[in-house]
């Protein structure tokens, strides 16, 4: 039995190597393309999944009532499963950002047992801007849909 063993020269591999890392950027940057549609997948995923870290990553922590929205979704969150779903109807582009309008839908089921369940509806404005490579939400025209629930 015989076993045969390829050759590569130096110079070859060199040029194979290099040849293969001029290649990885523009593969890496395919893979990673940050879109305001990918952004609002995440969040609906993260309420679904109940993890309000990676709800309040789709939001820049210097929007206007960040600190409100970040006690309303971890209150959510916490007190409820919830099942999310964000539909783009429309979008604009105005300058670097992305006015988007959007119809919410959530599914709210209070984890207490015997609380209550909500459903809730809701057509929001959206603006979106790339911050630090990310594309963020920057302003949402309503909250509301991330209230925690009212128990009696």
């Amino acid at each position: 039995m015989s076993t045969s063993t390829l050759r590569i020269a130096p110079r070859s591999l060199i040029v194979i190597l290099m040849a293969l890392a001029a290649l990885l950027p523009q593969a890496a940057s395919g893979l990673s393309k940050e879109t305001p549609y990918l952004t609002l997948a995440r969040l609906a995923s993260a309420l679904s999944g109940g993890d309000g870290v990676a709800t309040l990553l789709a939001f820049d922590p210097g929007m206007k009532g960040f600190g409100a929205l970040e006690g309303a979704a971890q209150a959510l969150v916490a007190q409820a499963e919830v099942l999310c779903s964000i539909e783009v109807l429309q979008e604009k582009t105005m300058g670097g950002d992305m006015l988007l309008d959007t119809d919410w839908y959530l599914q709210i089921k209070s984890r207490a047992g015997g609380g209550p369940t909500e459903r809730r509806r809701e057509r929001v404005s959206v603006t979106m801007r790339v911050i630090a490579g990310r594309w963020r939400i920057v302003a949402l025209s309503s909250t509301a849909m991330l209230a925690p629930l009212q128990i009696p």
